[in-house]
């Protein structure tokens, strides 16, 4: 392949794209602008093994979790930092059916890798029925996006753009938009589904793993560090940061502590979600050139591994990709213009 592919787009989807077409010695460019709502920059980077009230795996976990391990420990050889960390993440059981249900998962030899019943001496003294999942990892996704971004700047195949980037309809080549939700002209059907965030100091919180209660709990690197968040709120009025966002978390976490707290970062995200909870990867419709990668939700950095293979595959081998991925389950009209 000559003429390089240019990537529209420099979260965590597009940098995943960029990085996957230089480890496989694609050409490419990829161009980005940031702007407020940008889901990547909000993220917990947490990938749940199990989800649901009902502890069921997540939609081909096994699969997507065999290749985001093999490309993070990739890029971190490649950056030179660490950024991607194995967790386990805490689950109440507060009621019986709830505890029925993680019974059940318990004696399923299919869940073995995902579930336990090993305890940790500070939970129990919280006195509270609790399952682990186990098998889970964070991403540190600012540090990991950062990073990528300074090596591809090093590289000179980025460009941070002052505006959104505009499709020149003169201009011929292959487009991957992975835009997000911010940028609407670039994704149809996809619903801008907004979260906040807060950065914390907790001092007296101690416990180590990440705790999943009506907020969740992620330790961070730093002691005594937490990311809290999030919840759901589809078309928001604002991409921004919001005083009742933040009371609402902070509401949450009170009910689980009562230590001293300082909150030290405020963000908000919005992310991009489909109402069938599936991406949408691969062409766009009415198009032969350009292709979609979006979609992903809460779950980009479960996802956008496997599926940038997938794409990349697709484009440059031919090689198909399921129905169920299709931007043409839901878009029917061309996106615009060739």
């Amino acid at each position: 392949m000559n003429k390089e592919i240019l990537i529209v787009g420099h979260g965590i989807a597009g940098c995943t794209l960029a990085m996957t077409c230089y480890r496989q010695n694609i050409p490419f460019k990829i161009v980005g602008c940031s702007l407020p709502g940008e889901a990547s920059s909000a993220s917990s980077g947490l990938i749940a093994p199990i989800t649901g009230r009902r502890y069921v795996k997540a939609w081909m976990i096994d699969d997507l979790i065999s290749k985001a391990l093999d490309f993070y420990r990739w890029s971190e050889s490649i950056l030179g930092d660490t950024f991607f960390f194995p967790i386990d993440i805490v689950r109440y059981l507060n009621d019986v059916e709830s505890n029925k249900a993680w019974e059940k998962r318990l004696h399923d030899k299919d869940y073995a890798i995902y579930v336990s019943d090993k305890k940790y001496n500070v939970l129990e003294q919280l006195n509270r029925s609790h399952g682990i999942v186990t098998g889970g990892f964070r991403l540190d996704t600012p540090g990991w996006i950062g990073a990528v971004r300074s090596f591809l700047h090093s590289k000179g195949v980025i460009e941070i753009l002052d505006t959104p980037f505009q499709l020149d309809e003169d201009d011929e080549g292959i487009k991957i938009f992975a835009t997000g939700a911010i940028n609407e002209a670039f994704a149809p059907r996809v619903v801008p589904n907004k979260g906040e965030s807060l950065i914390v100091y907790m001092p007296d919180w101690q416990i180590s793993t990440v705790i999943k209660e009506e907020v969740f709990i992620v330790p961070l690197q730093q002691e005594g560090v937490y990311w809290i968040g999030s919840y759901y709120q589809p078309w928001p009025e604002t991409m921004s940061i919001t005083e009742e966002g933040k009371e609402q978390l902070l509401q949450s976490i009170k009910k689980v502590y009562a230590g001293r707290l300082e909150v030290l970062q405020h963000n908000a995200g919005v992310r991009p979600t489909v109402h069938d909870r599936r991406p949408f990867i691969g062409l766009m419709p009415g198009h032969s050139q350009h292709y979609m990668f979006n979609g992903m939700g809460t779950k980009g950095t479960s996802i956008a591994p496997y599926w940038a293979e997938q794409l990349l595959s697709h484009i440059l081998r031919g090689i198909s990709l399921p129905e169920e991925v299709s931007p043409s389950r839901h878009i029917t009209e061309p996106v615009f213009k060739s």
